[in-house]
């Protein structure tokens, strides 16, 4: 809640629970696209308390991975438990990770969501996190992301395909790459148009528009 309300717009999930190898068929999909690069680059954005990119470490153990989180009391954590080189923590309004870009993999999990329109049964026009915000968002990953770069998407309140940004990315398919969720989903208005859906969480980014 303090962390809501010192950074308002910039937060979105309030939940910060996240556990060891959560999306094996994701990380899996991550390894075998980007083990032939020699130092392959990827931000875990929204990291938590860390496990997300301690794990993908364990699946590329030759990567440079960024881990982002707006929460300090979980990047205190992260920075306490972190004891690869190769593994940095940086806070999501930090400058050094405001001018970063060329990301082979973005991975951004759970992140897009309000728990308030699940268990309270909320709109985003109540909560504030409207679809403007979060297609600002994707527009911010976006310029960090390499073209032929692998963006991956869970849990989010939205459907990625509805941006102006997810134009330019194709589905990657392989098992695993689509899941039912049942969850609320919006439209661009905020109004609640399904209570189960298949979401596609992987994608592959074209040449810049």
């Amino acid at each position: 809640m303090l962390t809501r309300a010192i950074y308002k717009g910039g937060h979105f999930q309030g939940e910060t629970a996240s556990f060891e190898d959560r999306y094996p068929e994701l990380f899996t999909a991550c390894k075998a696209r980007l083990e032939p690069l020699p130092s392959p680059r990827i931000l875990s954005f929204g990291c938590s308390t860390g496990e997300e990119a301690f794990s993908l470490a364990r699946y590329l153990p030759h990567a440079e991975i960024v881990g982002v989180e707006i929460n300090p009391w979980c990047l205190k954590q992260c920075l306490a438990r972190n004891s690869n080189r190769r593994i940095r923590f940086l806070h999501r309004n930090a400058k050094e990770f405001s001018s970063m870009e060329g990301f082979d993999a973005i991975f951004c999990m759970a992140v897009f969501q309000r728990t308030e329109h699940r268990t309270e049964r909320l709109s985003p026009l109540q909560t504030g996190f409207t679809f403007e915000r979060f297609e600002s968002e994707i527009r911010f990953l976006d310029q960090k992301l390499k073209p032929g770069g692998m963006l991956f998407l869970d849990e989010s309140d939205y459907a990625f395909e509805l941006t102006e940004t997810g134009r330019n990315y194709t589905p990657l398919d392989f098992p695993g790459s689509k899941v039912l969720r049942k969850r609320p989903v919006f439209d661009r208005d905020g109004r609640r148009v399904a209570e189960e859906s298949e979401f596609t969480r992987a994608f592959l980014k074209q040449n810049s528009l």
